[in-house]
């Protein structure tokens, strides 16, 4: 399949802006649009990655949003509808980012500088050159290109088969891998991770072993 990663950034996003203002970062499906009353309306879930305070924040101002239609949230995930004016411009460009023929290798990483990285593969080259002229054409947005080529695809991430991580669990691995402590050679110590996590040592190690310990059976059977 043709296979394109890309990074873009949209001023005024209404996750983008937010996950930069309160440093968290999201695993994020755009899962469908629907249109009512002249609106696109999105529905969309996420995995919110932050310390406690940051994702409550996060949250907090995600709910004064006055397109969100819809938020719940359970723990670091979410589920939320929200929408924005209808407009030709729009309409084209939405069309073409949920293109019924695209496949998702994962979920799209918003950053904690509003940044959003976008992997996805079609059997057809043009939708994904079409994918690319809208993020060349659209104002307010920025984009960089990783890579666009033909290549056969060896697996998809889909957050909700893995195995079922306690919220700390999650935050203390997420945050070893974005850091670098996964590394060669490391780029962080254990000991530095859990001052992020301002948490101790010992529980950070504790934290982190379980996770690895769900984890790794897992993978070692996916090899």
């Amino acid at each position: 399949m043709w296979t394109l990663k890309i990074k873009v950034r949209e001023k005024g996003n209404l996750f983008g802006k937010r996950t930069k203002k309160h440093k968290v970062q999201i695993y994020f499906y755009s899962h469908n649009y629907y249109e009512k009353k002249g609106r696109l309306h999105f529905l969309s879930s996420g995995i919110i990655v932050g310390d406690e305070e940051s994702r409550k924040n996060f949250v907090d101002d995600l709910n004064k949003e006055n397109k969100m239609e819809y938020l719940e949230v359970n723990g670091d995930f979410f589920i939320s509808i929200y929408s924005e004016r209808k407009t030709s411009s729009r309409t084209i460009a939405v069309k073409i980012a949920y293109n019924p023929k695209l496949v998702f290798i994962k979920p799209v990483i918003i950053d904690s500088e509003g940044w959003e990285e976008w992997e996805v593969a079609c059997n057809e080259r043009k939708s994904l050159e079409e994918f690319i002229k809208q993020a060349e054409t659209l104002n307010g947005v920025e984009y960089e290109l990783f890579y666009f080529k033909e290549q056969k695809i060896n697996n998809l991430m889909i957050y909700s088969i893995m195995p079922k991580l306690t919220d700390k669990q999650k935050h203390v691995l997420l945050l070893a891998v974005n850091e670098g402590y996964y590394g060669y050679p490391r780029k962080i110590k254990l000991v530095q991770l859990a001052k992020l996590m301002k948490i101790s040592l010992s529980t950070y190690q504790f934290h982190l072993a379980k996770a690895e310990a769900k984890l790794m059976p897992f993978l070692v059977k996916r090899l």
